[in-house]
């Protein structure tokens, strides 16, 4: 196939996962509505048993006409044959709606509990999770993948179970009809079941590829629109166009590829029972003929036929289909199986509210199998101290805030708050004491209300009017037509940089937490926005542990300490004018950008 992937070649891959523990976990959804799936069942029970009589009534209502008509012609020996084909008719109906009613209802409930699992588990996933798994492929296994579980929950469990269950009462009824027919009619069944495990085999394979290369295309996407207007300021528009269009063919291949499977499949499953419609037909024709059978025996053993290979058929198609529900529940499983690289101690304890006394006690980290970060580094931050950290870019700097907020675990060392070793304490509770303001601030969905009350549900609107008073970002508040109801568009697009910070800064105060974070707060916002972040600073930092990673060595002259990071090491410390007085690297670093200035 011009640039996709061969049946063959998917025929000759190794063998695929075991399908079986994905599909017991898969099933295994459906436990806690045991009520729903028995009745639901017993509609079906009951729909296939009436599909097995009909062919029956139809072969008796033939048999009786022919013998009414060599009697004279009278036709009242049909009318109960008759009635007995209509009332199957209704009963067929109301089992079906029953059957599709209630496994719908049971595939939805299972997929509900399947969407809050995985969305459970990717809240607990650890940072370095994120940063391995590119979010368009996060987001493709959390829509896409899904969407195939749907399809199956919702769908294809309700037709498996219904065409399982007719082809079997077909099966019984056709051998209790003749059992000669019957074993004709299953001549063939061995070459259908062989031709399902192939296709079914080489359907899986090109399912999970179709997810993979969908997973791909969603993470350009996400990455393209992210970065629109570096590519429009770079004039990258059209590479970016034709790297696009690499992975758009890609996928557009691995879609076409599981089309064909689908396409060569159903066609081969009509050849089947078209040649065991001929047997049928065949050996019932010669066995009427020399009236071993009746008319009406071969005319029900027709429709016979027809319900079983339409199940088998059916069984055989969604078999295939099921190979693409699979392929998403692997993907899904597999994320929701990622091990959390921090995780609490089963004797974890609960922190009240700390003190706020750091300890950095001889650690040391790296990122998964990178290079080493941090070096033997001791530190100790007394409660309510305003500790700033400056260095070079790299020097390890917010690698200690993400060890402090347990991010990360060190892998020498200890860290402690009021001398618990973090690894001790629930990961809630430490982060309960923690607030923390980034150099991008991050503003979700809603009103301004919502933002700043975000770490705290429970706040009232006046405390949520003090907070905003307190970041000294009321002014702008004000202005705006709804004040704090006003919407502010996704990631707050709707406001400057600055008053976003500033939401951020009202955020963490609403929180008050016992510690609080500034990782580059005032770096990217403009000298009127950072005069008023650092005046509110003076309220906000009182009577709270504070560590301040800045680079503009003018916003940390009023604190309390200072620590000078440099590849991974503590290169000095001491106060503002302490440092200046050493003349060593912070002395440098403070020459360096006076002279920019």
């Amino acid at each position: 196939m011009a640039g996709g992937v061969s049946l063959r070649s998917l025929a000759k891959e190794g063998k695929p996962a075991a399908a079986w523990p994905t599909i017991k976990r898969l099933v295994a959804y459906f436990g806690p509505h045991r009520r729903e799936m028995t009745f639901a069942l017993l509609y079906v029970g009951f729909s296939a048993a009436n599909s097995a009589v009909a062919p029956a009534i139809t072969g008796w209502i033939v048999d009786t006409a022919i013998t009414a008509q060599k009697s004279g012609g009278d036709a009242r020996p049909l009318v109960v044959p008759v009635i007995a084909l209509i009332v199957s008719a209704i009963a067929g109906w109301w089992s079906q709606r029953g059957q599709i009613l209630g496994l719908g209802i049971v595939g939805q409930k299972a997929l509900f509990s399947v969407r809050e699992d995985v969305f459970a588990a990717v809240q607990q996933l650890s940072v370095a999770a994120f940063e391995r798994v590119e979010s368009g492929d996060l987001m493709s296994r959390l829509i896409n993948d899904i969407e195939q579980i749907n399809s199956f929950l919702s769908q294809g469990f309700r037709r498996v179970i219904g065409a399982g269950i007719g082809v079997l009462a077909t099966l019984v009824g056709m051998l209790l009809v003749d059992w000669r027919l019957a074993l004709a009619t299953l001549v063939v069944v061995p070459v259908m079941i062989g031709a399902t495990r192939l296709f079914g085999l080489i359907a899986r394979r090109a399912f999970r590829r179709r997810q993979e290369a969908i997973g791909d295309v969603s993470s350009s996407l996400a990455e393209e629109l992210a970065g629109i207007k570096v590519a429009q300021a770079f004039n990258r528009t059209d590479r970016n166009r034709d790297e696009f269009a690499q992975r758009n063919a890609l996928n557009r291949d691995a879609n076409i590829t599981a089309a064909v499977v689908s396409s060569a499949f159903t066609p081969t499953l009509a050849v089947i029972s078209a040649i065991s419609t001929a047997l049928v037909a065949g050996l019932g024709g010669w066995l009427a003929a020399r009236q071993i059978v009746t008319v009406g025996v071969v005319v029900a053993f027709f429709s016979y036929a027809r319900s079983f290979f339409n199940g088998v058929s059916q069984l055989s198609s969604l078999y295939t289909e099921t190979q693409s529900a699979l392929a998403g529940s692997e993907r899904v499983f597999g994320l929701m199986d990622t091990p959390a690289e921090v995780t609490d101690r089963p004797d974890a304890i609960e922190l009240g509210r700390v003190d706020g006394t750091i300890d950095f006690e001889h650690v040391g980290f790296r990122y998964g199998e990178g290079p080493v970060v941090l070096t033997d580094v001791s530190l100790h931050v007394r409660a309510g101290m305003t500790l700033a950290i400056v260095g070079p870019t790299g020097a390890g700097k917010s690698t200690l805030i993400n060890l402090l907020a347990r991010f990360y675990d060190p892998v020498e060392g200890v860290v402690r708050i009021d001398g618990h070793d973090l690894r001790d304490v629930r990961t809630s509770s430490l982060r309960r004491n923690l607030g923390v303001v980034l150099q991008e601030p991050f503003l979700f969905s809603g009103t301004i209300a919502d933002n700043i009350r975000y770490g705290r549900l429970a706040a009232t609107d006046e405390e949520v009017r003090l907070a905003a008073g307190a970041a000294r970002a009321v002014e702008f508040i004000d202005k705006l037509p709804e004040g704090f109801d006003t919407a502010i568009g996704e990631r707050g697009s709707m406001l400057s940089t600055g008053q976003r910070q500033l939401l951020s800064f009202a955020r963490a105060i609403l929180a008050d937490p016992a510690i609080l974070i500034l990782d580059e707060a005032t770096s990217s916002v403009d000298t009127r926005t950072e005069l008023l972040i650092q005046d509110a600073l003076r309220d906000i930092l009182r009577d709270r542990t504070a560590l301040v990673i800045a680079h503009r060595l003018s916003t940390v002259r009023d604190a309390d300490h200072i620590v000078v990071v440099d590849q991974g090491r503590i290169a000095e410390q001491g106060t503002y004018a302490e440092l200046l007085a050493n003349g060593a690297l912070f002395w440098r670093l403070h020459e360096a950008q006076f002279a920019e200035g």
